[in-house]
């Protein structure tokens, strides 16, 4: 049974989860965003607090639009040292969202390859990984993440001796790649999905994606409040994803849905997302 003190917070965490429901995925979030303050309210509310991640607040129809509304009182994207040291505690999280990532890998990633990380924070798929598997031999694991969490990821991988990972700010600086692999980043980058490809020295063979909010309407931006801050979320039209890679010469060869993640909006519950997606792309266009 619960601890007596813990009672009250679970009973909140409860009726939050409620009204959190009632407002992003009931025709009454429509309903009540009529009433006269509520909405501001209850966003103010949801976009101040530091100790829950994956609210949501507001579409938008580009990063810049979101980004001008993220409330004063909170800080901005994802680059700071906060955010930095959101899983220094669990630095190698495997859940069912990155059991597909693995399987992959197991499978693509070999001897003297070099995978690039786009967006892998302080080298969390990395570690992960090293618990199922040790690198092949002569691979190479490059992050490209913000400076401040290059700067702890590096702090990081000279503690646990992290064989071949190694971290970059810019994916212009990358070196050319078999493996490119982005686990649920591309969408809080102003500039990812269409452009990504063009960045990079050569094109890799293998775009390994996980953990993206992907919808089958029109695509739109909302901002995410991750905990120590809040940043612009892209929510990407399917089609024009999917079709972005084709276009580039590569095939589908894989994709999930990650049932463990979803996107509650409050008073937009039309743009309820109920899972996120991955995919594998193979590249087939050799030119």
């Amino acid at each position: 049974m619960p601890h007596a003190d813990s009672q009250p917070s679970l009973i909140r965490r409860i009726v939050r989860k409620g009204m959190l429901i009632l407002l992003a995925r009931l025709p009454t979030g429509r309903w009540l965003a009529k009433v006269p303050g509520f909405r501001r309210y209850y966003v103010g509310l949801i976009m101040a607090r530091t100790d829950h991640t994956g609210l949501h607040s507001g579409v938008y129809g580009s990063y810049a639009e979101a980004m001008a509304d993220v409330p004063p009182s909170r800080l901005a994207g994802w680059d700071h040292a906060d955010s930095a040291t959101l899983w220094l505690d669990n630095i190698a999280p495997v859940r069912p969202t990155t059991y597909m990532v693995f399987f992959w890998l197991s499978k693509l990633f070999g001897e003297h390859m070099h995978l690039v990380d786009f967006g892998g924070s302080i080298g969390l798929t990395y570690y992960g990984y090293r618990r199922f598997s040790e690198m092949p031999a002569g691979a190479r694991w490059t992050v490209v993440e913000v400076s401040n969490l290059v700067r702890q990821g590096r702090i990081v991988a000279e503690r646990e001796k992290a064989v071949g990972l190694s971290f970059l700010e810019d994916l212009e600086q990358a070196a050319p790649c078999e493996i490119l692999l982005s686990a649920g980043a591309l969408q809080f980058m102003e500039s990812s999905v269409p452009g990504l490809l063009e960045r990079m020295a050569a094109k890799p063979r293998y775009v390994l994606l996980n953990k993206l909010p992907v919808v089958t309407g029109e695509g739109f931006w909302t901002l995410h409040n991750f905990g120590p801050a809040v940043t612009p979320m892209q929510l990407y039209n399917r089609d024009e994803f999917v079709g972005y890679f084709e276009q580039a010469g590569y095939r589908l060869r894989d994709s999930w849905d990650v049932e463990d993640l979803d996107c509650l909006i409050p008073f937009h519950p039309e743009r309820f997302l109920r899972f996120f997606s991955g995919y594998l792309f193979e590249r087939v266009d050799q030119g």
